[in-house]
């Protein structure tokens, strides 16, 4: 056996053994048994945990993967072309974790494994991630797990869900703003709120306008009530928003 797959073995076991030790104080401190019913939602990367006697519990994920029962392969989320990407987004941590030390089971996408992978790398991500439990469920052929990384109160949830849009070509996603003009595809310029203030937080809404719009609101001055109405503001989902930005940008 050599160093370096000794040291990525006796890794992966420090993290399973912690996973076991704090696991079921997570499970108790939450009541999970108790509560019959479960749902995940892709498009909000919540998970709600539901009571037949009215109790409601939520949670903040990251999908961490999925096992196969049928052919024994484990395939992390971030290479499934059918998971979201910001539920798997935290994931680049683990990942570049593996680049680093040159473990090659956090960096393989898909690989051949056993019952005990699943559980193997989710108390890797637990322990990288910094995560409060986690969570597998099954579906068809499949284990789905999870990392959840905080309680969400009713108000939080609520709140979250009306941040996100359906949308026609995507999973539902949270909501993003553009000005009318960007939707049609002779429009040039992809100004972001983000060019006027860098301190915007990642995870705030996107707004983007084009190049007739920014000529208006240099000439206003800030967004005055004619600058708002020459924009005339829509609504789309932020990967929507990505897809038109790339192509904005490339031409």
């Amino acid at each position: 056996m050599s160093e370096l797959k000794q040291n990525f073995e006796e890794f992966e076991n420090q993290c399973v053994t912690d996973l076991m030790s704090f696991q079921p104080e997570f499970m108790k401190l939450y009541d999970i048994d108790s509560y019959e019913d479960w749902f995940y939602d892709h498009s909000t990367g919540t998970f709600h945990f539901k009571s037949r006697d009215g109790r409601n519990l939520y949670f903040k994920y990251i999908d961490v993967g999925s096992f196969s029962t049928k052919a024994n392969t484990w395939n992390w989320s971030w290479d499934n072309k059918n998971t979201p990407r910001h539920v798997s987004r935290p994931l680049e941590k683990v990942k570049s974790f593996g680049e680093i030390n040159n473990f090659e089971l956090l960096t393989n996408g898909l690989f051949e494994g056993d019952k005990y992978t699943g559980w193997a790398m989710t108390a890797i991500s637990v322990k990288l991630l910094n995560a409060i439990g986690a969570y597998r469920v099954p579906q068809e052929h499949l284990f789905i797990y999870f990392i959840f990384t905080n309680e969400l109160t009713q108000e939080e949830y609520d709140e979250l869900k009306d941040k996100y849009v359906d949308c026609t070509n995507h999973v539902s996603d949270r909501a993003a703003f553009v000005c009318q003009h960007l939707l049609d595809d002779t429009s040039s310029g992809f100004h972001e709120a983000f060019d006027l203030d860098p301190l915007i937080e990642p995870d705030d809404e996107h707004q983007a306008w084009c190049d007739q719009c920014e000529k208006i609101r240099l000439k206003e001055g800030e967004w005055t009530d004619a600058a708002m109405a020459f924009a005339n503001i829509k609504v789309i989902c932020n990967q929507c928003y990505f897809d038109m930005k790339g192509k904005k940008l490339s031409n």
